[in-house]
């Protein structure tokens, strides 16, 4: 292919330099390198891609992908003007890549669409100064699903004119502190309407609470911060604390100062420089305080006389492996621990629909009845190309305790194919085209099933009551399971039997004589009345089994 033969011959010019010029090529491997190490301004840099489980802070581990088993990846810094020579190893068995945000030139040929074993090279001149994001980027629709799955990391390009605060106060920074913002998602419908399960910096929630940055007061601090996102804008601000001067992008051309936060969308990147102005605590956080700050994205400086200052503070995550016993495992492309991936009961009344999004199934864990009809939808709109690089999908039955094996044709965009299951059993599946992809099915027979009937989630706990309002103001309660995660919803019960009328009146009506039992047991104003209950897997049939 086209960019096959450039990536070659790029390759065999790379080797031929090597002879003539009998450099020795060195691994980052999380150990930085800059021309200062290498005279002949050429620095070099190995990322292996891979999957792995990490751990990320409170007692989570995380499950995706990485370059060089850390997330964020290794932390690369040159010189303005460097020639950066970067080699990627693929040792998965699935395809990867790189997006280098410091290239100034085509790259895809030479370091997109890196099959399993294979390994690709991308050279380029380090032409502007700032502070820039990579990532993987095997092309198409599986650019966006690595990224979030945790491929990324920072390369500074360093300028050769010092910054202006350099400048003014005639020295180099007392602490350099690189600073990578990013999300984790449950999964890939999370992922899709932005809604984060953490946000961090550098691999960790809060990190640097829990191991506060070390410095003195009046300690000139220069941060390089890079937003990753991959969905969300953050405004990083310090506690007590104003910007002296900002460089937007890292660039010391692009210089604004006196300011109290930066507003960084995704890739977008500054570089800081800062004097502490007295002792104290000095708080670091993302000032979106409901969407990022409480989900992690808060630090520390602990600035006092006698303090050992924490010369450079690196942007890799922790590289020493997962929790033996983890309190949460998060996996947003398979099955997490149940506390998030939590089984999904579906009644009659439901509708029996997975979706295929953000390289998952979601819900993941769905519990139905024998002989109940089950349709996947694909919602993942980038269906062109193939392999790792489409978003078309399919189901594939890996394992069961029933009779219930088959699969299914890819699905481009908004295709459906549906499955009636027979035998009862536990099933697990995946994608075959993305088979970190996966998913699980438990067929229950009613006749023997105690809990039959219950829609949303599964419980041994007893139920708890939770107010209820009608617009009459007479108050009262209504039972809910104990466990059902916090967010609300307000159910109008008229409403959830509506769309039984037109598939089979004898339902509807059975739902209704039903419906007017519950409004009696609870002394419900009989024309309308709002329950706020938890989550939106809890439907109408959660009413009738109560």
């Amino acid at each position: 292919m086209f960019h096959r033969n450039y990536k070659q011959f790029g390759l065999l010019l790379t080797s031929l330099a090597v002879l003539v010029a009998l450099l020795s090529v060195s691994g980052c491997d999380n150990e930085e390198a800059s021309s200062a190490d290498h005279p002949e301004d050429v620095v070099r840099f190995e990322l292996v891609a891979r999957s792995d489980v990490l751990t990320i802070g409170d007692g989570v581990n995380f499950e995706g992908f990485t370059f060089n088993g850390t997330m964020p990846g290794p932390q690369m810094v040159v010189r303005e003007g460097d020639t950066v020579e970067i080699t990627v190893v693929n040792e998965d068995s699935v395809t990867h890549g790189l997006s280098m945000h410091a290239a100034n030139t085509f790259t895809s040929g030479y370091v997109g669409n890196i099959e399993a074993g294979e390994t690709a090279t991308l050279t380029f001149q380090a032409d502007y100064p700032g502070v820039y994001m990579y990532h993987c980027a095997p092309g198409g629709h599986g650019i966006m699903t690595h990224t979030m799955g945790g491929q990324f990391g920072m390369l500074v390009v360093l300028p050769n004119e010092p910054y202006q605060m350099e400048q003014d106060l005639g020295r180099e920074p007392d602490i350099e502190i690189f600073m990578i913002q990013h999300e984790v998602y449950r999964n890939g419908r999370d992922f899709f309407d932005g809604n984060a399960q953490y946000v961090m910096f550098n691999g960790e929630t809060f990190r640097y609470v829990r191991e506060p940055i070390q410095a003195r007061p009046d300690d000139y601090i220069r941060f390089y911060f890079l937003n990753v996102g991959p969905n969300l804008t953050t405004t990083f601000h310090a506690v007590g604390g104003i910007w002296d001067y900002i460089y937007y992008g890292g660039n010391p051309n692009n210089r604004m100062y006196g300011t109290q936060s930066v507003v960084a969308g995704p890739t977008d990147s500054y570089v800081i420089d800062w004097q502490v102005p007295s002792e104290g605590y000095f708080t670091l956080v993302s000032h979106a305080f409901g969407t990022q700050a409480i989900k992690g994205a808060v630090g520390i400086i602990e600035a006092y006389e006698d303090n050992d200052r924490d010369v450079v503070v690196r942007s890799e995550g922790r590289s020493d492996g997962p929790l033996e016993n983890p309190r949460r495992f998060v996996s947003p492309f398979g099955l997490g621990s149940e506390d998030i991936d939590y089984p999904v009961r579906l009644s009659p009344y439901d509708r029996h629909t997975i979706e295929m999004v953000g390289n998952s199934y979601y819900p993941k864990r769905v519990e139905i009845p024998v002989g109940t009809e089950l349709t996947w939808i694909n919602e993942d709109v980038f269906d062109m190309l193939e392999g790792e690089l489409t978003g078309k999908h399919d189901v594939v039955i890996v394992s069961g305790t029933g009779d219930d094996f088959f699969s299914t044709e890819l699905l481009d965009h908004a295709e459906t194919v549906s499955y009636t299951f027979a035998s009862p059993g536990t099933y697990e599946y995946i994608c075959s085209i993305h088979p970190y992809m996966r998913g699980q099915v438990v067929v229950y027979d009613p006749a023997t099933d105690g809990r039959a009937g219950f829609s949303g989630f599964q419980s041994d706990a007893d139920p708890q009551l939770v107010s209820f309002s009608s617009p009459s103001g007479r108050q009262g309660s209504s039972p809910v399971i104990s466990d059902l995660p916090p967010s609300s919803l307000d159910v109008r019960l008229s409403e959830a039997t509506a769309h039984l009328y037109d598939t089979s009146p004898e339902a509807y009506e059975n739902a209704m004589t039903q419906l007017a039992q519950v409004r009696q047991a609870f002394a419900i104003d009989p024309d309308v009345s709002d329950f706020f209950l938890r989550p939106d897997q809890l439907t109408f049939g959660a009413f009738c089994a109560f």
